[in-house]
């Protein structure tokens, strides 16, 4: 079942062991998967990449811990350029769907692949194999107001925009 694939695109969800190894070094974790060292670009001034860098020991290896069996509801998902074995973004779920069978998700891709479909495809990949879970009926989205490029991605995807929400714009897509 794991990693999940798409044309181009390879989604591979990190066990504890390999969070563990990214908290100390990308480089590392790339090496240990057989990847190419990937040297990402995602500065989009706001301080993205230092609150994934927190978010990942404080958030995400705790809930990995605590929950082994669903383990790929709650890591960091790398996002792979397949001809390349390079690392181009990251994609993740906040957790299992919640009791109405919602659950929120996230996605980056380095700057250097913005604008060639390629978060387009992986949230379309990750999104085929969330909704095969019938217990899923709607998934969320938080979109910066300024932040086109990712509402499109989110639009070909079957998103619709849901309101403001805490920091932009919460997009949703029912099952």
């Amino acid at each position: 079942m794991f990693p999940l694939t798409s044309d181009r695109l390879r989604l591979i969800p990190l066990t504890l062991p390999q969070l563990q190894l990214l908290t100390q070094s990308r480089a590392s974790l790339e090496a240990a998967l057989g990847l190419s060292v990937s040297d990402m670009d995602f500065d989009d001034g706001l301080g993205f990449m230092e609150e994934f860098r927190a978010v990942i020991p404080s958030y995400v290896i705790p809930a990995v811990a605590a929950h082994p069996d669903h383990f790929a509801w709650y890591t960091h998902w790398l996002v792979v350029h397949r001809a390349s074995d390079l690392t181009i973004g990251g994609i993740g779920l906040t957790g299992l769907p919640d009791a109405g069978g919602r659950l929120m998700l996230g996605y980056f891709i380095d700057r250097k692949f913005e604008n060639a479909g390629y978060a387009t495809e992986a949230l379309g990949c990750l999104l085929d194999w969330v909704f095969a879970n019938p217990s899923v009926q709607s998934v969320a989205a938080d979109t910066l107001v300024e932040g086109l490029a990712s509402q499109r991605v989110l639009q070909k995807n079957g998103f619709v925009a849901a309101g403001p929400a805490e920091e932009g714009l919460r997009w949703v897509r029912r099952r």
